[in-house]
């Protein structure tokens, strides 16, 4: 209004405003047709133009009225303005609503339903925001709803539709995804079934100890080939145990289907014909639908590189109740082997695909294609509880024969003092298994050793030793030779510095290297190399190498460089401090050199995962990493199908990532950084 004043009159606003807005209020609204003033006056209000018309002009006189004339002449009036503005904003009110209903589309909501609503930021009442999740308590009127807003001051109000609008459930929005890199032998979670040989099938895939005799080899072979139906390359289908899964009240969890290239429809469509023929999947009618995902295999015939599908069951565990049987004590179950003279491993065909889903299970881990919407009949892999199911049911098999038998999931064992009482033993849980309605993969069972590798450890002969990998990296550390590298030696060493005693004086020689006045290629001497040895034997032994502690939490630090990456399993001490029970590492190839940061870092968490898997499976861990974007690993989504295939993999673990700022991360960082440039060939054991 000040803006449409004459530029002269601008510099006098202040004082001309007064005569401003009596202009502003004798101007006809155009809603009611009236100005302000004739609607409060009831009659026209003589302006400044109006006084100037009647200086021009004769004024007329207007005749004398007594009081009660004027009265009812002004009532008359009041009714009159009052009904032709009551016609006229009516009139205007109608066409505005005709512009505004243009576009408009009625949203109707129902009760129950997840809605966000639109609130002031409080203290500024003219911004507003979109809050919630809210459910939609009653519809009160046309487009008016009760809204829980969950709020103590008023956690029930009632909302017009414009100030609402539909929560939708985060979904995932591929229902195939196919990744281009391959993984590691140890890491592929996924049954190779249909690429296994016939020897995988026969009794005499079963690998028998060097050390047994002749006589005892026999014996062993004739025991086997009275249980030779359990060794299949086909999962068997037990019946004593079926696996649930109990969503409460969710709604189905489903993704949407994309368009798949020629190749990869041909590649999922000969993965789900095999599976048909097994009888492990079927033809499915279900709301549910998980998004498909294509790995690489490991070992691919003849150079051609082969895909084998899985599906990403991360939403659909999400709503999942958890199954609170608990998983044996890994650290009991190695005692126990420890005092065995003669040991024997077995491993199931595809052990989750010999346990049956429940009929109201079925439907749940239901996955679309291009050819078709299919259901799994069996337990697949992937899911939250699937760990507990099969644990529940190995200890119903083997319930009896506790006194020489064992089960961490999957990893079945039997032990005895003696070799007769070793082959006993093998019969009853052979028996076992095969009334159960098991199978075996033969070329991975272990008959009379007198050591086995069983959770990570070497055990048997009245000994547990910790596997030499979990600290061949610090043994096989070389002298650096450039300032980087021993400063990465030193981030490592420093990070444990309280449990080396006399760690300042020891460390002296390599802190002088890292001196701005020295140069950057390093002079090792006697007394740099005397330190260098000195830090590496107290990094591996007490006070600062530490067994493991399985009825406390586990901490995993990770990290990735240009160069490699490096791990640190490690668990707090009574005083609260951080001490190490394992140090991995691993040199990256070309390839894997050139990944992106984020790449490399999610790369470093799963490979350690799957390296310290017999510490971490079935108990809750903590990983700590110094790369943020790292933080929402388990719920990675995207277009990146390194990421997203990753994520995957590790969908049975149950762990958090946590972030650490680097200047506190420097255990791993030392690890992921030693590699020599000028030694692209050497080997990195853990």
């Amino acid at each position: 209004m000040i803006m449409g004043l004459p530029e002269k009159l601008r510099r006098r606003w202040d004082i001309l405003l007064p005569c401003l807005l009596f202009a502003y209020r004798e101007v006809p609204q155009k809603g009611v047709g009236f100005s302000p003033f004739e609607l409060l006056f009831e009659h026209p209000v003589r302006g400044p133009l109006t006084l100037v018309k009647e200086g021009w002009e004769q004024p007329l006189k207007a005749p004398k009225q007594d009081i009660v004339d004027y009265v009812l002449g002004l009532r008359s009036r009041m009714a009159e303005y009052m009904k032709k503005a009551s016609k006229n904003l009516q009139a205007s009110q109608e066409l505005q609503k005709q512009w505004h209903d243009q576009k408009a589309v009625l949203v109707q909501y129902q009760p129950g339903q997840k809605v966000w609503v639109l609130e002031p930021v409080a203290p500024r009442a003219l911004q507003d925001k979109w809050s919630g999740p809210h459910t939609i308590v009653e519809k009160k009127g046309e487009v008016t709803y009760l809204v829980d807003l969950g709020t103590a001051r008023s956690p029930l109000r009632v909302l017009h539709v414009n100030r609402l609008k539909p929560y939708y459930d985060r979904a995932d929005l591929t229902l195939l995804m196919v990744t281009d890199e391959g993984q590691e032998e140890d890491s592929d979670p996924l049954p190779d079934l249909f690429s296994s040989t016939e020897q995988d099938a026969l009794v005499e895939g079963v690998v028998l100890a060097d050390c047994l005799t002749a006589e005892q080899k026999d014996h062993c072979i004739n025991l086997l080939d009275q249980f030779s139906e359990l060794f299949s390359t086909v999962p068997g289908t037990t019946s004593w145990c079926e696996h649930t899964i109990d969503t409460g009240d969710s709604l189905p969890v489903k993704s949407k289907i994309y368009r798949q290239p020629d190749h990869v429809r041909d590649c999922i469509k000969q993965e789900v014909q095999k599976m048909l023929e097994l009888g492990v999947v079927e033809h499915s009618e279900s709301p549910w639908a998980s998004p498909v995902v294509l790995v690489p295999k490991p070992h691919s015939k003849d150079g051609k590189k082969e895909m084998r599908f899985c599906v990403d069951y991360r939403g659909l565990n999400l709503v999942t109740k958890t199954d609170a049987h608990p998983i044996p004590r890994a650290d009991e179950l190695i005692d126990t082997l420890a005092s065995a003279k003669y040991l024997s491993t077995f491993d199931l065909t595809a052990g989750y695909w010999q346990i049956k889903l429940s009929e109201d299970a079925k439907p749940k881990t239901a996955f679309s294609t291009i050819g078709g919407h299919y259901q799994f009949t069996v337990m697949p892999f992937g899911l939250k509880n699937a760990p507990a199911t099969f644990q529940r049911l190995v200890n119903t098999v083997l319930q009896g024969l506790e006194a020489f038998s064992a089960a961490y999931l999957d990893d079945i064992a039997v032990f005895s003092s003696s070799w007769d009482d070793h082959l006993v033993h093998l019969w009853k849980v052979l028996e076992a298994l095969q009334k159960a309605g098991l199978t075996i993969k033969a070329s991975k069972c272990q008959i009379g050793q007198g050591k086995v590798v069983y959770l990570g450890h070497l055990v048997g002969g009245e000994q547990i030793a910790p596997l030499q990998g979990k600290i061949q990296t610090i043994i096989d550390w070389v002298p650096p030779t450039t300032q980087t590298q021993v400063r990465a030696f030193l981030g490592l060493t420093g990070y444990y510095r309280r449990f080396i005693k006399n760690y300042g004086s020891i460390a002296a020689p390599l802190n002088d290297l890292t001196s701005k006045k020295m140069p950057k290629k390093v002079l090792w001497t006697a007394n740099c190399q005397k330190a260098f040895e000195e830090l590496k034997q107290a990094m591996c032994s007490a006070p600062v190498l530490k067994s493991p502690c399985y009825s406390k939490k586990f901490y995993v630090q990770t990290d990735a460089s240009e160069l490699g990456v490096g791990a640190v399993l490690s668990q707090l001490n009574s005083e609260g401090q951080d001490q190490p029970v394992a140090f991995i590492s691993r040199r990256l190839t070309p390839r894997e050199k050139r990944w992106s940061a984020i790449e490399r870092e999610a790369f470093a968490v799963v490979w350690a995962l799957k390296k310290l898997r017999p510490y971490l499976f079935g108990t809750h861990f903590i990983v700590q990493t110094d790369h943020k974007p790292l933080l929402w690993l388990k719920q990675m989504k995207g277009e990146n199908p390194k990421l997203l295939s990753w994520s995957i993999s590790l969908q049975g673990m149950d762990y958090t990532v946590e972030y650490r700022p680097g200047s506190s991360h420097s255990n791993a960082d030392g690890l992921s950084r030693y590699f020599h440039l000028d030694n692209e060939d050497s080997s990195v054991h853990g």
